[in-house]
């Protein structure tokens, strides 16, 4: 890990290079599997060490790139967004056997697998705004739904998260250009009793508003963390 980060800019470049340097890790090793040269069992095995690595990178990086600020509790707390990665990497595991076995190419493994270093960063965005959201732009709450165009900034206090919810140069409905009145900014407390703690839906969607070329494939994104994909979300985004 490089020194602590303290720009959330310098965070998130470094999150998208964590995330690249995996998908290269994942491709040589889908890459082998392919060419036979590595077992699928090895693959599989091959591909939990990797989303342990590439999850905990991320986590740690939204919480500013020093492991020493990371607890036990930390740790504990990726388990259920690693368990959920490892029930779809099993089916996932079985669609790729049953290929084989029916003689057909493994081609269509790579782009898939590569989906799970994609899914990582969205445990980036759970730690880098670590608390619950009353809303963010794209989740259907507005009345542009997934149309929205809207950007969140983010601003790290000791013992508050500040975000601005931001208008893009385009077309906005009144409930967006009342939330960007409103979240000038919205004041987030980070402890106390009334404190939620961020979900993983939260941070995809986070991660899907930073790259949006990912959202035509957030339907997976989401099934490989093990949540079910509104169908409004798929028809308002291919329709705007």
């Amino acid at each position: 890990m490089p020194d602590p980060m303290q720009n959330p800019n310098d965070r998130r470049r470094y999150a998208n290079a964590l995330r690249l340097a995996s998908e290269k890790r994942i491709e040589d090793i889908t890459r082998q599997l392919a060419d036979g040269t590595l077992t699928l069992q090895d693959w599989q095995l091959g591909m939990k060490d990797e989303l342990r690595r590439s999850t905990l990178e991320q986590y740690v990086t939204g919480k500013g790139g020093d492991p020493a600020n990371i607890n036990q509790t930390d740790y504990l707390a990726l388990g259920p967004e690693l368990k959920s990665q490892y029930k779809y990497l099993n089916k996932f595991a079985a669609a790729i056997d049953k290929a084989s076995k029916d003689g057909k190419p493994l081609d269509f493994a790579m782009q898939r697998a590569k989906l799970y270093a994609r899914s990582t960063q969205a445990v980036f965005w759970k730690s880098e705004i670590p608390v619950q959201l009353p809303q963010y732009p794209r989740d259907g709450s507005t009345a542009c739904k997934s149309n929205c165009k809207c950007r969140l900034r983010v601003q790290h206090l000791e013992d508050a998260v500040l975000v601005w919810w931001q208008l893009s140069p385009a077309e906005h409905c009144e409930d967006c250009l009342a939330l960007a009145r409103k979240w000038n900014p919205l004041r987030l407390e980070l402890k106390g009793e009334d404190v939620q703690e961020s979900d993983i839906a939260q941070g995809i969607e986070l991660m899907l508003l930073e790259s949006p070329e990912l959202r035509p494939v957030a339907r997976e994104l989401y099934a490989i963390f093990d949540i079910a994909y509104e169908d409004w979300q798929v028809e308002d985004f291919y329709a705007s």
